[in-house]
């Protein structure tokens, strides 16, 4: 009979959203070291295997970097800046310039074609104060 993996608990999930959102609204900004275990507990009021879980599944996402000894950082604000992050941490610089270029190009293309008459204007305020300065 296979081994199914236990569903987490909606504490941990909580737990984990939580954190998440320490991260992604900059409280604990990339490169920061985030508090200790028994910080967390304290300030989170769970058990000590629900903060060890939540942190472990937002290391596994990408968002944390567990270094043992030292403690827990800050390594990207998404799962998908994580997972871009460890993608590409051994690509060569050229491949990741063109990536980059033919991305950025394709998001021009959609700003320009899905622009506002709003977007307009604040460019165009934008624009005008960039030529005053």
């Amino acid at each position: 009979m296979p081994l199914t993996s236990p569903r987490r608990s909606a504490l941990a999930d909580q737990v984990i959203a939580q954190l998440r959102a320490q991260i992604t609204t900059g409280e604990w900004p990339v490169g920061s070291r985030i508090p200790t275990e028994p910080e967390l507990v304290e300030q989170l009021g769970v058990a000590r295997n629900t903060v060890r879980e939540a942190v472990r599944a937002l290391a596994y996402n990408g968002l944390l970097d567990i270094r043992q000894g030292s403690g827990t950082y800050v390594v990207a604000t998404s799962e998908l800046a994580g997972v871009m992050n460890r993608r590409f941490a051994e690509a060569d610089p050229q491949h990741i310039a063109e990536l980059r270029s033919a991305l950025e190009a394709e998001a021009a293309r959609l700003a320009a074609r899905r622009r506002t008459e709003s977007d307009m204007r604040q460019l165009c305020v934008l624009l005008e104060r960039r030529e005053r300065a």
